[in-house]
């Protein structure tokens, strides 16, 4: 009875020791497999955070699908070669830098798509075109050496003081002939100053510059489709009361058109 009592307890002791054996082989063998469904699952976690941060790229090709062809192609050959590209805004006070008028608002527009791709210079002053053109406000922006100009080249200006539309026409020629001088791939764009309520002739010059841009191959962005039109008593609220420059809501609505243009969507 003793043995028998020895043997079951000896084939206890071994039956325990198989048991035992098999269960830590187990669960070395999950804690063996863990790394790896532990590496898997980091690795889709990368691949999900990569997948965001591309989708999260601008798509410089679509955004800029409606600028002129040449300053399009210069500024997606700039974001390979990772060079800053660089955009002066010229203009008249029209332009409101002083008080957060639609080139602040353009500019940070661009500066918020475009990002570290892109730099803007704004260069107002109160002059027309005749004089702008031998001024040092000009000699600054050549130097700048940019490589899209947006210039509004101060016709209410030139009207209101007796400046004739070919004289007008000659200083763009001018300025044109300096900005590629300093950059032989420049890119010139011409668009014109606010519209004013009731003008008669002032309208008639602004057409006669829109008809130069399009006879010599130069962009023109006729904003004031975004505007009422002149005989529309709705556009006085666009202006301020001197009518010089645009009201809040004028430079609104500039910014609006010119944002539409530049950041394409």
């Amino acid at each position: 009875m003793k043995n028998l009592s020895l043997f079951l307890l000896a084939a206890l002791t071994i039956a325990f020791l198989i048991l035992g054996n098999m269960y830590w082989q187990d669960r070395t063998n999950i804690s063996a497999e863990a790394p790896d469904d532990t590496e898997v699952t980091d690795t889709e976690t990368v691949s999900k955070t990569t997948a965001k941060d591309t989708d999260a790229e601008p798509v410089y090709e679509e955004l800029t699908s409606k600028w002129p062809e040449n300053a399009r192609a210069q500024f997606l050959e700039a974001l390979k070669a990772k060079k800053v590209y660089k955009v002066a805004v010229v203009g008249s006070p029209s332009l409101g830098t002083e008080s957060g008028g639609w080139s602040e608002q353009l500019k940070q527009n661009l500066m918020d798509t475009y990002g570290d791709h892109i730099e803007v210079m704004l260069f107002q002053t109160d002059t027309t075109s005749t004089e702008f053109v031998t001024g040092s406000v000009a000699e600054e922006v050549t130097a700048y050496q940019p490589d899209l100009v947006l210039w509004e080249p101060f016709t209410l200006k030139d009207n209101t003081v007796g400046v004739s539309p070919e004289d007008t026409a000659y200083s763009v020629n001018v300025f044109l002939a300096d900005l590629q001088e300093a950059n032989e791939d420049v890119t010139l764009i011409l668009q014109p100053g606010q519209p004013l309520f009731g003008a008669v002739y002032y309208p008639q010059q602004v057409g006669e510059l829109k008809a130069f841009a399009e006879e010599n191959g130069l962009t023109y962005l006729d904003h004031w489709t975004a505007w009422p039109k002149s005989d529309d008593e709705d556009l006085q609220g666009y202006l301020t009361e001197s009518r010089d420059v645009p009201s809040e809501k004028g430079h609104e609505v500039w910014t609006g058109y010119l944002t539409d243009y530049f950041i394409s969507q």
